[in-house]
């Protein structure tokens, strides 16, 4: 998958010998334990973005194993070359979640959280139509992973399951993707504008497809199906086919506008929507208007791109990306999109603007780390345009 290419770049580094092969049960247990460790640290560095709930234990009666469950299976091909070039002999109980189990956000916007319960830490949002890799469904609450990576459990009220055929169906599907500003809602006929009439609303960058595969515009509306089937019928000036959605170039107006507009917007631990967002929710949404997939969050999307020192801000261009936080650890806490001559938008509290210039009046104390410049950095680590990724397209 090429969203998390990460991953096999570094693969080779875990196939590293850990010493000479086991004398005792002792001895191929402390391999093992440092085998796995291992894969963590240079394979599944990111709990985040991959799930690595593996240990080697000697079993009731006395075999080395080492099982769990990953969401990789370069992690267990990482475990298995380490042990091997060792000598070490274990049985193998590595779960590898399928590839091939998908789902569909069904509603305007879903909350991930950190744990299967209400109650748990919200870690992300997806919004409606976006497609979801599943690892598990066993409960109310399905653990996924959403197309920049993010592994996180959503209740599955929220979402619809796909099959791989659905997924391929939908892939070569006449789509569309909501590209108004500003949230809009679908009636249940071509003409109804009433508060009884809303089928759903919905929100920049949803997708949804259209009944029988072909367009249909009435009274300007465009005739659409929802991923759980439902149809409505909403202003089709609000959409743009897929193709052309996906097609664009990097645009800095494109995403300072979209950021502009939320301008007020509340401040949302998890949220990454036009509803309601935190700092790196008001950068994914930004760009995803661009048809461009940022990480999900700040200490991730400070990692991308081109680094631009913090003293030389005046050379930042439109769209670059400014990252603070902790000026003795470099510990990143907050993001911001640069406009121009020092000013910045960004989500604190509210979507508001500021500045980098410690001449301006909007001058912001918080301690500015660094820049990085997403512009001419598409398809690098932790940047991909959506018409690239394969979930999409």
């Amino acid at each position: 998958m090429k969203y998390s290419k990460f991953i096999f770049s570094v693969l080779a580094m875990a196939a590293i010998a850990f010493g000479s092969p086991a004398q005792s049960s002792t001895e191929a247990l402390g391999l093992a334990q440092r085998a796995v460790e291992k894969a963590r640290e240079t394979v599944a560095p990111d709990s985040r973005q991959i799930v690595f709930e593996i240990k080697a234990y000697n079993d009731n009666d006395g075999n080395l194993t080492v099982g769990g469950k990953t969401s990789e299976a370069a992690v267990r091909n990482a475990i298995a070359g380490a042990l091997a070039d060792s000598g070490v002999d274990y049985v193998d109980k590595i779960e590898v979640y399928p590839s091939d189990r998908w789902a569909m956000t069904r509603i305007p916007v879903a909350s991930h959280r950190t744990a299967g319960r209400h109650a748990a830490e919200m870690a992300t949002q997806s919004i409606m139509g976006m497609p979801l890799r599943v690892l598990e469904s066993e409960s109310e609450f399905w653990r996924v992973q959403t197309p920049d990576g993010y592994i996180a459990y959503v209740p599955s009220s929220s979402v619809v399951a796909k099959s791989d055929e659905e997924m391929r169906q939908w892939r070569a599907a006449k789509r569309f993707v909501v590209t108004a500003l500003y949230q809009i809602r679908a009636y249940n006929s071509p003409v109804a504008s009433g508060p009884r009439d809303v089928v759903t609303d919905l929100v920049n960058g949803s997708i949804v497809t259209v009944p029988g595969g072909v367009p249909s515009i009435e009274n300007g509306r465009l005739h659409i199906e929802l991923p759980d089937g439902r149809t409505g019928w909403a202003n089709a000036t609000d959409f743009a086919p897929i193709e052309e959605w996906a097609a664009q170039n990097f645009d800095a107006d494109k995403i300072l506008d979209t950021a502009y507009s939320m301008e007020g917007t509340p401040y949302l631990w998890g949220g990454t929507s036009t509803k309601t967002l935190d700092c790196s929710g008001l950068a994914k949404v930004s760009y995803l208007s661009n048809g461009i997939i940022l990480m999900r969050d700040a200490s991730q999307q400070a990692k991308t791109g081109t680094r631009i020192a913090a003293k030389d801000w005046k050379t930042l261009r439109a769209g670059d990306l400014l990252f603070f936080g902790n000026a003795s650890t470099g510990k990143v806490t907050h993001v911001a999109i640069y406009d121009h001559d020092g000013n910045y938008v960004h989500s604190s509290g509210r979507v508001k603007r500021n500045s980098v210039d410690p001449e301006s009046s909007s001058y912001l104390t918080t301690p500015f780390l660094h820049a990085v410049r997403i512009a001419g950095n598409e398809e690098t680590p932790g940047i991909m345009r959506a018409r690239n990724h394969p979930w999409y397209f």
